[in-house]
């Protein structure tokens, strides 16, 4: 950029489009921008700082910046699975709430200190409660069936009247790289996401694949996704360019109102590129040419970024470069911070938020009978009640706990294959569908990975001593109510989930 020599247009004002003709205000650009230039420093730290062993975990976001439009397009409502290339989308949403840091917050994951507020320094994810970002483990595609069954809970809900502490308009989102759409997991999402749109439910999930070629050292064919995916029957297709921000935003603004308006299943083929390799060990010199290797840096989205900053006259060049220097710095210092703060010590620490021990709460609610009227009405008579029947054998058994739970908790849904009309393979769910109807017993497709992403969509939150955000949940089921944690509680810990059956 020091050699840039061109003529800037006339400033825009903030509410007026960067360049001409893009979707993108000079406003959302320079916030945009920032957000790069956050997500890029904070993986230059963690390279330089993993050979000081400061910090343990590099896999980085440089090259898929452009993710930072879909989280200004979106609202932090909308709850967010991400994969582990997301800093530009985390920068961004860190926006939507007053008072939060991305810098400081990712800092203290990457040293693994016990103040992380996302995993408390148990692994480097992205994640974040007030934020609505559930944390995934870099486990490949296992994120897009809970996506999906996310989107359908939201759905679901209003079906049962069951308030959501999000908007009834929200969205599930989603990303993933090019070379994971080709796992069975997603694949799995993606047809069980085409299902349910052929039968017209709503499913408003949005899938955002960030194309960057690549899959660590193995490329994805040329046109392959957009070829995989453009005519799918029931998961409608977008196009943005991830690597332009004034190009791509629009592009990615159409999507998003798509998905929300339509409430269907939306897949956003985004393309990006990677750049400093798959992770901090993998030296790319040694396996790809030199020439690729330029090719790859030519197309870096910041470049872009910083010719649109010169090209609509918003920065000078040396504005633009001590820019880029002011956050540089503050990585680094946020880094240090990080480094004197405290690491896990003991077991103990380690397994405190994984595993909260709340014996008196789980026995007081083990004990809680104020739907004696509802059991009544389901089982028939006070003769009919399970505890005045005469020993059954465990299927019966297990069948009346079904329908006490249903009683005490009329949110609890119950799905699978063949679990509505026919009453279970071996009967365990007889009776069920009748009683509480369709909204809250449905049979599902053959698809076991599927039933288990669906489940999967009641996170919880442990307990530890940082008090910056609130305990929150989609639904509560019987399995995490017992280990409901006060709204004082941290947002520092993993999530976990709880299957509904």
């Amino acid at each position: 950029m020091k050699g840039w020599n061109g003529r800037p247009e006339p400033r825009p004002a903030p509410h007026e489009a960067v360049i001409e003709g893009s979707a993108c205000t000079a406003a959302d650009f320079l916030d945009l921008f920032e957000s790069q230039l956050v997500s890029r420093h904070l993986d230059l730290m963690a390279r330089v700082l993993r050979v000081q062993q400061k910090v343990f975990y590099t896999i980085g976001s440089s090259g898929h910046e452009g993710n930072a439009m879909v989280a200004r397009l979106t609202r932090h409502t909308d709850p967010a699975f991400l994969h582990y290339r997301s800093g530009g989308f985390m920068a961004e949403r860190f926006r939507k709430l007053p008072g939060m840091d991305p810098v400081m917050d990712s800092a203290l994951s990457f040293a693994a200190s016990s103040e992380d507020p996302i995993s408390g320094g148990r692994h480097k994810v992205w994640g974040s409660k007030p934020l609505w970002v559930l944390p995934q483990t870099s486990t490949i595609a296992s994120h897009l069936p809970k996506a999906l069954g996310t989107a359908i809970a939201i759905e679901q809900a209003r079906r049962i009247g069951h308030a959501l502490p999000i908007p009834d308009d929200s969205i599930a989102i989603c990303s993933f790289g090019d070379a994971s759409s080709n796992h069975a997991s997603a694949q799995t999402a993606f047809n069980t996401a085409q299902w349910t749109a052929y039968q017209k439910l709503p499913a408003p999930v949005l899938y955002v694949c960030e194309d960057n070629g690549i899959g660590i050292s193995v490329k994805t064919p040329g046109g392959w996704i957009a070829n995989a995916f453009r005519n799918r029957d029931g998961l409608d297709y977008f196009y943005a360019d991830g690597l332009d921000i004034a190009e791509g935003y629009g592009q990615v603004q159409a999507a998003v109102d798509h998905c929300r308006r339509t409430r269907r299943p939306t897949f956003l083929h985004l393309r990006t590129t990677r750049i400093m390799g798959h992770a901090g060990t993998d030296f790319e010199i040694e396996w790809r040419s030199f020439e690729e290797l330029m090719a790859v840096e030519a197309s870096d989205p910041l470049l872009r970024s910083a010719q649109i900053a010169l090209q609509s006259g918003l920065m000078g060049k040396d504005e633009l470069l001590a820019k880029y220097e002011a956050m540089r710095q503050r990585c680094f210092a946020a880094a240090d911070e990080a480094d004197r703060r405290p690491k896990l010590t003991d077991l103990a620490e380690v397994m405190r938020p994984l595993a909260p021990y709340t014996p008196d709460r789980v026995a007081a609610e083990a004990a809680r009978s104020d739907y004696a009227d509802k059991r009544l009405a389901v089982f028939g008579s006070e003769a009919k009640l399970p505890e005045n029947q005469p020993p059954k054998h465990l299927a019966i058994q297990i069948n009346q706990a079904l329908h006490d739970l249903f009683c005490k908790y009329p949110e609890t849904l119950l799905f699978g294959e063949d679990v509505a009309q026919k009453g279970g393979v071996y009967t365990v769910t007889k009776g069920l569908h009748k009683a509480f109807k369709n909204a809250r017993v449905f049979n599902t497709l053959l698809d076991e990975t599927m039933i288990l992403g669906l489940a999967q969509v009641t996170p919880t939150w442990a307990c530890c001593p940082c008090p910056r955000s609130s305990t929150w949940r989609i639904s509560t089921t019987p399995a995490t109510r017992s280990a409901a944690k006060p709204a004082a509680c941290s947002s520092s810990a993993t999530a976990s989930t709880a299957i509904r059956w």
